[in-house]
């Protein structure tokens, strides 16, 4: 169930999809926008409308035990699906206590390419090792947030309507972006349940 539906998240992001952002005028940086996603697959089609309200976030310190890869973006699919798994049943076993749900971080997205550089990651307490994970940590930042709820069919168009806010605000995105996944498959097998946040992190303005 869970490579299912993590190709699914993926998927979404390498098949074509046309965007339409309305921004609302006149609200400020909080501003709600209406997104509306219309995927083509064989056949089928969907039209999805989504009201959207940014969260601005003071992220801490945090550590994450991560495995991070270069692949074609075809590959990213079965690498998320398995590496989580692979990740979450390592943690387990070694009694490693997460701080945080599942999350999974982009570094950089290529269509031209055809290449991505990807990691599954668990955060955790501050010291903590588990080969051949590596430990690594992410600095306090700032941070622009979507919470998804649902299925992971409007995944590329929440990033693309974050792509949008950052450069709306002119301010400069850090890498790697984050996805995380309170609710996800390892917790329910309906994706209705499904509860996601994608963040970008910004750098501070200069005063």
């Amino acid at each position: 169930m869970q490579n299912r539906t993590m190709r699914t998240s993926l998927r979404t992001l390498i098949l074509p999809v046309t965007l339409l952002l309305c921004f609302a005028c006149g609200k400020g940086g909080n501003a709600a926008e209406e997104v509306i996603s219309t995927s083509l697959e064989g056949r089928d089609s969907s039209i999805r409308t989504l009201q959207l309200e940014y969260l601005d976030l003071e992220l801490p310190e945090r550590q994450y035990l991560v495995f991070r890869q270069e692949l074609s973006l075809l590959d990213v699919n079965g690498f998320l699906g398995v590496e989580t798994e692979a990740l979450s049943v390592a943690a387990s076993k070694a009694g490693v206590v997460a701080t945080g749900p599942m999350t999974a971080f982009t570094y950089a997205w290529d269509t031209e390419r055809d290449w991505s550089d990807v990691a599954v990651a668990l955060p955790v307490e501050a010291g903590t090792t588990l080969p051949p994970y590596v430990t690594i940590t992410l600095p306090a930042t700032k941070a622009i947030a979507l919470n998804m709820n649902g299925s992971y069919s409007a995944l590329s168009a929440m990033h693309v309507a974050l792509g949008q806010e950052i450069n709306r605000r002119k301010l400069k995105p850090l890498l790697p972006s984050i996805e995380e996944y309170p609710v996800g498959p390892q917790q329910t097998a309906d994706e209705d349940e499904f509860v996601t946040r994608i963040l970008y992190q910004y750098e501070s303005p200069k005063k």
